[in-house]
């Protein structure tokens, strides 16, 4: 296979179905240093990890070599490798259960929610295939997204709304509804921190924005 890397952005770039697709650096070497821990509790030495070889076709061809030595073990859900234990042991409960949950995305450094909507509700599933990322599968449905395990800042459980994890510094920006000023068609507007985060045609519609952003109501705005 003809890897090209590409220095500038510190990415592999690899032929792929007619096209192309890539892998950070980073990337590669954090999900060796996983596959060295689950392939050794089965006794496969992956070989020497080393961080000196970052970035170089050597270190693809043994990720390459790792994935391939899975072959049909279930080494269980896979995790990002920056991804919180507690997080990943809500996700895992919560996919055993199949009870329903929202998810909060924001930044896992300070904890700041990003005020995702979409794709947030649903249950835990896991994909197929030698790396079984978690999914979050909405109601009536049997598939659904990877989940950003490692930008998770809250999970909530569905029924009850008690938080199942939460960010030490987990915070919102503050949010204020306000009439709209030249948003032709729109009557109030949502703004975050300050500034411009949605408009919106009733004052009732922002007030259901800012209580699904908080947690308040499942319901997700229309």
């Amino acid at each position: 296979m003809d890897i090209t890397i590409n220095e500038a952005q510190r990415l592999f770039v690899i032929p792929c179905s007619g096209g192309y697709t890539c892998a950070g650096f980073d990337y590669v070497l954090k999900q060796l240093r996983v596959l060295a821990e689950k392939l050794g509790e089965y006794g496969i030495d992956i070989g020497p990890l080393d961080p000196a070889a970052i970035g170089t076709t050597q270190q693809y061809h043994q990720y390459q070599a790792a994935v391939a030595l899975i072959g049909n073990r279930d080494l269980g859900t896979w995790f990002d490798p920056d991804t919180p234990r507690k997080v990943e042991t809500v996700l895992e409960t919560c996919r055993k259960s199949g009870d329903r949950i929202r998810i909060f995305y924001g930044d896992a450094k300070t904890g700041r929610d990003w005020m995702e909507e979409n794709d947030v509700v649903g249950r835990v599933g896991r994909s197929t295939g030698k790396m079984k990322i978690p999914l979050l599968i909405p109601d009536a449905d049997c598939g659904g997204p990877g989940i950003l395990d490692h930008c998770i800042v809250r999970i909530v459980d569905a029924r009850s709304r008690r938080d199942l994890y939460r960010h030490p510094e987990y915070h919102l920006p503050a949010l204020v509804i306000s009439e709209s000023k030249g948003a032709k068609g729109y009557t109030h507007s949502v703004h975050a921190d300050g500034k411009l985060q949605a408009n919106f045609k009733s004052h009732a519609k922002a007030a259901h924005y800012v209580a699904f952003i908080a947690g308040e109501t499942m319901d997700q705005p229309r």
